[in-house]
């Protein structure tokens, strides 16, 4: 069955894709030009964004899990912080001394990477100040922070791959030449969901580094002409090269699915979080397709899109017993290193509902920070309606919106009339 898609149009070619939660995209084009649409109609959202003051192809762009910034990086050697929801630059950065090839921001969204022809720096998104000395590799062509935010990787064009520790800048793997993407790569480096292992792509094939195993294991793709660029969500990968993108079992190696084509090369691709939506810029489109007639349901983060609970918590929470559901719900966070978002979600409603809204409000943005979800975001909102903030809670709630389905939408809709109306 073939993956259904809408095509976005632009006016003019598209060099980088990201996606802004589930419902939006944002493509960098030659012209230094960055637009925003709405992934199910395709029409643009908010004004066009200029990277610099004249043309400065966008080599590189990456949004936060929330939503809330992106970072650009350009032919005209900056990195640039922009802030979504009004569409304007927080600011640049000039540190860089060639073209900035690569940037991403960690899953928390706190810390930025941003990358050149002979060095990735690490730097805070809201304080703008460097965190550590610039991370020496020869002409990176891409930078990726692993899901647990404790490393940074480097890809270089001639120089293999990298990964760093992010706290203190130390090199935790250095791979030699193994791993080079080759000229004309902006490759997009993709990491397992349990940041133990990496995933890099020359032409013809995708390898795989194990950051504890000896040797790396490869396998080729399904064209060796073109270069290759790669995205994940950390159980598939989507592989584009020449016209074409294959997608690829992140444990197995295996192909998972035909061949999806396109009528013009395609130069970048993202997927957006839940892994549902695969964006390719081909020309002067951005192409989504929609994965779910593609892919069985276990490749998507999806799950049920509202209440995830135990059925011990949801006793007690029934029973209105409202403290020993915060203490079995505490007991699940402690238990594990990186929390469940929806956990975290679940303990900030009921703390907003015991009235200790400070505390739920650091749940409901951790939860958010983990990992954007239509709970989070109702738990926020929740939380800021306990503090009298009403217009702050309907803007919220909007959010929630955009990444629900439809039939969860008509739930959304009537818990917002009864909570703020």
């Amino acid at each position: 069955m073939d993956a259904k898609r809408i095509e976005i149009v632009s006016q003019n070619d598209v060099w980088a894709v990201a996606f802004v939660r589930e419902s939006q995209v944002v493509g960098g084009h030659g012209t230094g030009d960055i637009c925003r649409w709405n992934i199910t109609d395709g029409e643009q959202q908010g004004p066009t964004m200029q990277a610099s003051g004249g043309p400065s192809g966008i080599l590189s762009i990456a949004v936060s899990r929330d939503g809330q910034f992106m970072v650009t990086g350009d032919y005209r050697n900056k990195a640039i912080v922009w802030k979504l929801a009004t569409h304007e630059k927080v600011r640049e950065f000039t540190e860089h001394s060639t073209n900035v090839t690569g940037v991403d921001i960690s899953s928390d969204g706190a810390k930025f990477a941003s990358a050149d022809l002979s060095s990735a720096q690490i730097f805070s998104i809201n304080s703008g100040i460097r965190l550590l000395s610039p991370l020496s590799h020869d002409r990176v062509a891409g930078v990726k922070f692993s899901p647990d935010r404790s490393r940074l990787a480097t890809a270089s064009e001639d120089y293999g791959v990298r990964v760093y520790n992010t706290n203190d800048g130390s090199i935790l793997f250095n791979s030699g030449l193994d791993g080079s993407t080759g000229a004309e790569s902006r490759t997009r480096l993709a990491w397992s969901s349990d940041s133990q292992q990496l995933f890099v792509a020359p032409r013809g094939k995708i390898i795989c580094f194990d950051l504890f195993e000896p040797s790396p294991s490869e396998w080729p793709i399904h064209e060796n002409g073109n270069p290759v660029y790669i995205a994940s969500n950390g159980r598939f990968i989507a592989c584009a090269a020449g016209s074409s993108v294959s997608l690829w079992d992140c444990a197995s190696h295996k192909q998972i699915s035909g061949i999806i084509k396109h009528t013009t090369r395609v130069g970048c691709v993202a997927l957006s979080p839940s892994g549902r939506y695969l964006a390719c810029g081909n020309g002067r489109n951005v192409t989504i397709h929609d994965l779910r007639g593609v892919l069985p349901a276990e490749y998507f983060d999806c799950g049920p899109p509202l209440i995830q609970v135990t059925d011990e918590t949801l006793k007690s929470w029934r029973q209105d017993d409202l403290t020993n559901a915060e203490s079995l719900l505490s007991e699940e966070i402690t238990s594990t290193s990186i929390p469940k978002h929806y956990v975290l979600a679940n303990r900030a409603l009921i703390r907003a509902r015991l009235g200790c809204f400070a505390n739920a409000m650091k749940d409901a943005e951790e939860s958010l920070q983990v990992q954007p979800s239509p709970i989070g975001y109702i738990a926020k909102a929740v939380t800021l309606l306990g503090q009298g903030d009403r217009e702050g809670a309907l803007w919220i709630f909007d959010f929630a919106s955009h990444d629900c389905e439809p039939h969860d939408n008509k739930f959304l809709l009537l818990l917002k009339v009864r909570e703020v109306i």
